[in-house]
């Protein structure tokens, strides 16, 4: 009985968590309240958010670590087929594939780039998007060998360019989503992380204008 009570909590765990990815993919994080992802997952308890989770950022965090963990296998898999040698090309594949072929094997319609994308536009939660990258160790031997290939960028334009390759690949992935959902593009997931790789090593790679 304790075996199958605690299926039905992880079951139920699971539900209201993909509903809330959703809604918050959709809406946005601030304007869906617990009561609402309760009534849509199917639960007749109006406070099952907090009886399951405690608070909105452990149900934020729940959903961050449920599709982390399928992601992180897949890159320390690129990282250890890595050759003698990786270029600055070779980091930044092994940064956005794993997310890409991820996404592609969530079928469609799918949600997490969306909600990623949600995330880094409230002020409350998206540091935790950041939070759950440095706690990635597949992620942060990426972003090192990454770092460590680059020529020399002074201080503020690698930070700069940080940045923008963080939301290039963030709001490209929840575009591309969107698109595959509503049917508005024939690119696949593994054209998205080509045209991706190519534009971020341009980034990266650009020459830099000493003012």
């Amino acid at each position: 009985m304790a075996r199958v009570r605690s299926e039905q909590v992880a079951a139920t765990r699971r539900r209201i968590a993909s509903t809330a990815e959703r809604l918050f993919a959709e809406q946005g994080v601030a304007t869906v309240s617990n009561r609402q992802i309760s009534e849509a997952a199917g639960q007749g308890n109006n406070y099952a958010v907090g009886y399951h989770f405690g608070g909105r950022p452990e149900l934020v965090g729940a959903i961050f670590a449920f599709h982390n963990a399928a992601i992180e296998p897949r890159r320390h898999t690129m990282v250890e087929n890595l050759g003698s040698g990786p270029e600055v090309r070779d980091w930044i594949d092994c940064l956005v594939r794993p997310q890409t072929d991820y996404l592609e094997s969530l079928g469609s319609p799918s949600h997490f780039a969306r909600f990623c994308a949600q995330i880094t536009t409230d002020p409350k939660f998206w540091p935790m998007l950041y939070d759950h990258a440095t706690e990635s160790d597949g992620l942060m031997s990426v972003l090192t060998g990454l770092y460590g290939s680059l020529p020399p960028l002074p201080a503020p334009v690698l930070e700069a360019r940080d940045s923008m390759a963080r939301n290039m690949i963030l709001l490209t992935l929840a575009d591309h989503e969107r698109a595959v959902a509503t049917g508005e593009t024939t690119n696949s997931w593994a054209d998205i992380c080509d045209f991706l790789v190519d534009a971020l090593v341009g980034v990266w790679m650009a020459p830099v204008t000493v003012r």
